[in-house]
């Protein structure tokens, strides 16, 4: 197919995402319904496949050793691959080049591909993202739409095979070459884990629905089943802990070298750490005395090792902060904002955030700053850092009402979940740019003063996995999850026997979830939430839509942690000057210049209640009484007494 037919494609799909939305139903989105206007062709596909699948089942009754769908798939998958992409995709086939084909275990194959984009179709995603970027936020990036399209091929291969697996584009990054942009990514076949989930989604559910009067008790029994489900499933699977581990750290490692960034590690690396806290273990002792003594490094290049994982641990702690305060409602949401203000900005003093360890690039934050400085009339000075300081103590109390979004939007000119989506993306960037700088200087140090060889970045991501691996195996893993109790602070109530093998099972779901634990529960309700809603109709209950991620959100979870995409060149640094301090002290400013009397209280409370209810419609009382409510909580902000 010509790149006018991905063209084409594209724009259908912009269209439909315009005028339906997008759903995380694959089979009603919109490009599944592109998909149905090639019923034919379709047909075809998927006959071929069926045939192909039912040759192999046939072949397998001989067998004495089962053949699972990995063998079938390391088969025939790449064959199927380009015929989907050609046929259906808008892509050439010929362009597409497997690099790396690994059937990891019975239930993991990995798939990594380079895709070479010709100067047409870079053009053709460039004017999708220009057109429609606003919709979805980075599924318009070429990374977004093979997701898409990979997703699908997904569910058709599950619908005809009828295993349970799922086909995830578990990373995609975009290599700029001087005649054209390679695509590189990785596909993974994996185990949907199909019951894992469905217990999981019953225990959650049990919590979640414990705020909302009207469900019958009989309701929680079947929610209190799936849990117990979960803890049998758990101790079912304990035994192969141990060597599934193996795959799943290997599955980190092969993902982290594709981005070339630790990202996809950060949440887990805090779980394993923040358990091994609770052991009766120190976690560098186990590092030195059962992983590198095995090593014949020299004294200097095992401290350089050590301090690199150091500084993953601390800088994972404060991303899973942050990422665990990042849950639905819109109060969760300007909590966030509001934590990661105080971190870098509560004490109003930027010398403080020059100092190294709280910016990751501080030189990059003086280089923006000066550049903004350079600019514009209203310079970010001392003073601008004491407006933003001033604001973020009198917007605290405002978590309180429901409209906080509207004084995003009318300060910032965007939403609040975009912030802070963009927060975590720029965190990451300057985390791993950092990252960079500190391996740098530890090859420095080893290279020079012990004349030893440096590391590599894959070395350093190798090293890092191996050792989460012996600290995984010293806290959790024994002959049984009861005889691990043993390693633990608290043996008989939180890391009982039963629990610590659930803890173990939750280690893969990493795999599934690139994001911290105490987002799973709102994410999985998520997933679900339409089946709930049918399900809760029958009592009179309905839940509020606050309640839950919206498509745009779970899409940024799989965005920020899959994906490289145009904005990833963006620093937190740059971020913080440009999108936030810029526009925070420009909203402070012009506020104040409305004002006639700074010492009047009722004149600073004209001007904010002119700014922020200037749209509002009059019969929206609710709304109207919050803002009225925040704009004096604002006042403190500008009025001199």
């Amino acid at each position: 197919m010509s790149s006018k037919g991905l063209y084409e494609i594209l724009e259908t799909m912009g269209d439909r995402m315009k005028g339906d939305g997008v759903s995380l139903k694959l089979n009603s989105s919109s490009f599944y319904s592109i998909l149905r206007n090639k019923d034919h062709e379709l047909e075809i596909f998927q006959n071929e496949i069926q045939f192909k699948w039912e040759e192999f089942k046939l072949q397998n009754k001989t067998r004495v050793i089962q053949k699972t769908y990995t063998t079938f798939f390391y088969l025939h998958f790449n064959d199927f691959f380009q015929n989907y992409l050609e046929q259906f995709c808008g892509f050439n086939s010929k362009s597409l080049e497997l690099i790396i084909k690994e059937k990891v275990s019975e239930d993991n194959l990995f798939l990594e591909y380079n895709y070479k984009m010709s100067s047409e179709e870079a053009r053709s995603f460039k004017e999708f993202g220009k057109n429609y970027g606003d919709i979805i936020n980075g599924i318009t990036t070429p990374s977004g739409y093979l997701y898409i399209v990979v997703s699908i091929l997904g569910v058709i291969l599950r619908k005809l095979l009828k295993e349970p697996f799922n086909v995830i584009l578990d990373g995609a990054v975009i290599r700029e070459e001087e005649e054209n942009n390679i695509l590189n990514f990785l596909i993974v076949i994996k185990d949907s884990k199909d019951n894992l989930f469905e217990y999981y989604y019953d225990m959650f559910l049990y919590y979640f629905l414990r705020h909302f009067k009207g469900i019958p008790e009989d309701y929680y029994g079947k929610l209190l089943l799936g849990r117990e489900k979960l803890y049998d499933l758990a101790i079912e699977k304990y035994p192969l802990a141990k060597e599934k581990l193996v795959d799943l750290l290997y599955y980190f490692y092969k993902k982290c070298n594709l981005l070339h960034n630790f990202s996809p590690l950060l949440d887990f690396i805090n779980f394993v750490c923040a358990r091994v806290e609770d052991s009766v273990y120190s976690k560098l002792d186990v590092i030195k005395d059962q992983f590198l003594v095995n090593f014949s490094y020299s004294d200097g290049k095992k401290e350089s090792i050590i301090k690199i994982f150091d500084f993953l641990d601390k800088k994972s702690t404060l991303y899973s902060t942050f990422q665990s305060n990042n849950l639905p409602s819109s109060k969760s949401q300007f909590n966030l904002f509001l934590l990661y203000m105080k971190v870098y900005f509560g004490s109003g003093n930027t010398a403080a955030l020059g100092e190294e360890g709280l910016l990751f690039l501080p030189e990059k934050f003086k280089l923006a700053l000066g550049h903004y400085n350079e600019h514009h009339e209203n310079k970010i000075d001392e003073k601008a850092f004491i407006r933003v300081q001033k604001f973020i103590e009198n917007a605290s109390i405002l978590s309180s009402i429901n409209n906080v979004d509207i004084l995003f939007e009318k300060i910032f000119s965007t939403h609040l979940t975009r912030i802070n989506y963009n927060f975590f993306k720029t965190f990451l960037h300057s985390l791993n740019s950092k990252l960079d700088k500190v391996i740098e200087n530890e090859n420095k140090i080893i290279t020079g003063k012990f004349n030893d060889e440096p590391f590599t970045f894959k070395d350093i991501v190798d090293h890092i996995c191996r050792m989460l691996y012996t600290l995984i195996d010293q806290i959790f893993i024994r002959i049984s999850p009861n005889q691990a109790s043993k390693n633990f602070i608290d043996p008989r109530s939180r890391y009982i026997g039963k629990n610590i093998a659930l803890r173990v099972l939750e280690l893969f779901i990493f795999q599934d979830l690139n994001v911290s634990d105490d987002v799973w529960p709102d994410y999985v309700i998520s997933m679900k939430k339409d089946e709930l809603k049918g399900d809760l109709k029958s009592f009179g209950v309905d839940i509020p839509e606050r309640y839950f991620y919206n498509v745009e959100d779970i899409l940024r979870f799989v965005v920020t942690y899959n994906f490289q995409t145009y904005s990833d060149k963006i620093l937190l640094e740059e971020w913080f000057v440009d999108e936030i301090i810029a526009p925070l002290n420009e909203f402070i400013l012009m506020i104040q210049k409305s004002i006639k009397d700074l010492k009047n209280r009722e004149d600073v409370l004209k001007s904010l209640n002119d700014f922020f209810l200037i749209d509002v419609l009059a019969e929206d009382e609710t709304r109207i009484e919050e803002l009225k409510f925040a704009c004096n909580q604002l006042i403190p902000i500008w009025f001199e007494d």
